[in-house]
């Protein structure tokens, strides 16, 4: 059935003809960073999406087997796009459905190299995070220590996602603790995840967060500040950028 999807989905995908876009909005560069080991096709992605309202080879089949298909799919497929499609069936699941398969679906975490795939599917594990805490709670405190970057990420931004879209949240004390390692961690988007968690953070904590913000201030990377004073006070966070601007003249120059 995996090969049969396959053949369909590369098939429309090759229907599809890719917009005119800069250069650097091309998906190796704007998505993968140069550094992802994908190819890229620079569909776009309604057109990517659209595919899941066609009449698919593995449509009436029992769940288990569609599951099986996409998941083959997502963890052998080369293109960007088709991977694509496998997180966007996944995103049609019920919450009971991926708290059922979560245990397969958090091994998808594995394969990403880019921030595409890990917002999305951070989409996902945070779903099932907030149905069924102990379904991942486990895997994030392992991925927070991983060497793989990515995984580090996923442990962060998958705890909120987006705040907003939650019923259910993770506390402060869990959530903090899972930023604080990586205060000063080298990595780009493991940085973008510090900032994006803090952020989420502060909708649901306002002042716990502040507070954290305040302690570790001289600490918060550049490329973690944005997110991190996004949603706070222009007053505040004017008083707080002054602060950094003084602590960081009188740290010790390398």
């Amino acid at each position: 059935m995996h090969k049969k999807l396959n053949t369909q989905l590369v098939t429309e995908l090759k229907k599809f003809k890719a917009p005119t876009r800069p250069e650097m909005f091309h998906g190796e560069n704007y998505v993968g960073g140069g550094s992802s080991k994908l190819i890229f096709w620079n569909l776009s992605m309604p057109d990517v999406r659209s595919l899941q309202s066609r009449n698919l080879v593995v449509k009436n089949q029992p769940l288990d087997v569609q599951f099986t298909a996409f998941e083959k799919i997502w963890k052998t497929a080369k293109v960007f796009e088709l991977k694509t499609i496998s997180i966007h069936w996944l995103e049609k699941l019920s919450d009971q459905d991926l708290v059922r398969y979560a245990p397969q679906i958090l091994t998808w975490a594995n394969e990403v190299d880019n921030w595409a795939h890990s917002d999305a599917l951070c989409g996902i594990f945070a779903r099932i995070f907030e149905a069924s805490p102990k379904s991942v709670l486990r895997t994030y405190k392992a991925w927070n220590r991983h060497k793989n970057p990515w995984l580090r990420r996923c442990s962060m931004v998958g705890l909120f996602y987006y705040s907003r879209s939650r019923k259910s949240l993770p506390s402060f004390k869990l959530a903090s603790s899972m930023i604080k390692p990586h205060l000063n961690a080298p990595e780009y988007y493991v940085q973008k995840a510090v900032g994006w968690t803090i952020r989420e953070m502060y909708n649901v904590y306002p002042q716990e967060t502040l507070q954290f913000i305040e302690v570790n201030l001289d600490s918060i990377h550049p490329n973690a500040w944005y997110a991190s004073s996004e949603k706070l006070p222009l007053k505040i966070k004017n008083k707080l950028v002054i602060r950094r601007k003084l602590m960081r003249r009188e740290m010790p120059k390398k």
